[in-house]
């Protein structure tokens, strides 16, 4: 069986799409393995039977299909997606493409005969897969419409807002025949973007801390990437590389720092548990479930809060940059 912590974070990220009873997130975690890959190593080969679902924890993996004449890129996958064979996650058919990890990539599978025993056994997994099928429909529908009638900058700017954390690390070449374009083509419109970004004043880390201290709209459930860059009036992609550039955190790292200083902050306040149970109080910090918060407290801190409550006396910082107010 898996890191309990690795799966955890599946089981959240199953969760965001319908709550699991606890029988079913207790299989789940008993039936999945790990995987993990280097990068240009194959996850999938054309010819070969693939009778997984896979859950990408950590990293960044192509599907090519090989011609005579080309190889053609036909989805990009990365970390908190979902991906099967195209051809099914049954393996009833050999599959028509490689899937080869662009990145070194770590994911956790479920074999698809398990998955059908949770068809059968727990009916909030048949609600759990119908609404991950309508989002992966509507991705793919939007995207199909934007390669039909988009310019290769129309084209790109998708890419970059599909990708906001990825983006930089996808070879070129990869992301140029996903586009279908050719990489000097798109090696210039690269090039453009940057000399854009460099003649325009950019936000500053300052500017970013402000805008959350004084709104505190990290307090938010289920804040994205997108709406955070729409209020500080940047791309997605402009801010994940802002926060990676000033913090050196990823999105949810850097939004969930604030949350759990936040915590700490209440926690300081004296009877401040009276109003909060400590879920209560990871609630209203922002976090969804009380696993997510209890993970995320203890990566930030080192210790679950429950522990943080019995053996430190004196308040504690998650980093000396952030400033919450009291």
């Amino acid at each position: 069986m898996p890191d309990s912590i690795v799966v955890q974070q599946v089981i959240n990220q199953l969760n965001a799409f319908h709550p699991l009873s606890k029988n079913l997130a207790c299989e789940f975690a008993t039936k999945s393995f790990k995987v993990s890959l280097k990068k240009n190593e194959y996850l999938m080969r054309k010819g070969e039977y693939s009778p997984y679902l896979y859950f990408i924890v950590e990293g960044i993996l192509a599907a090519l299909f090989v011609s005579p004449k080309q190889t053609v890129t036909t989805f990009i996958s990365v970390s908190g997606d979902f991906l099967c064979a195209i051809e099914g996650m049954y393996g009833l058919v050999p599959c028509d493409e490689d899937v080869r990890a662009e990145a070194d990539s770590t994911l956790i599978a479920v074999k698809a005969q398990d998955l059908l025993r949770f068809f059968e056994d727990y009916p909030e997994m048949n609600i759990l897969m119908r609404k991950i099928l309508e989002r992966y429909y509507k991705i793919a529908h939007h995207r199909s419409v934007f390669f039909r009638v988009g310019s290769i900058q129309d084209k790109y700017e998708y890419f970059l807002n599909a990708y906001p954390n990825h983006a930089e690390k996808i070879p070129v070449e990869v992301i140029a025949s996903f586009l279908n374009v050719k990489i000097n083509t798109l090696q210039k419109i690269r090039q453009q973007r940057v000399q854009q970004q460099k003649n325009r004043t950019a936000i500053s880390q300052s500017d970013i801390e402000y805008y959350l201290v004084q709104t505190n709209i990290f307090l938010r459930k289920k804040l994205t990437l997108m709406e955070l860059s729409g209020k500080l009036s940047i791309t997605p992609h402009e801010l994940s590389r802002l926060l990676n550039l000033y913090f050196n955190k990823n999105f949810n790292s850097f939004i969930n720092s604030y949350r759990v200083n936040y915590v700490l902050d209440q926690l300081s306040v004296k009877n401040n548990l009276k109003q909060y149970s400590l879920e209560g109080l990871g609630s209203a910090a922002g976090f969804s479930s009380r696993s997510s918060f209890f993970n995320e407290f203890k990566k930030h801190v080192g210790v679950t809060p429950f522990n943080y409550l019995n053996s430190t006396k004196q308040p504690i910082h998650v980093s000396k940059e952030i400033d919450l107010p009291h």
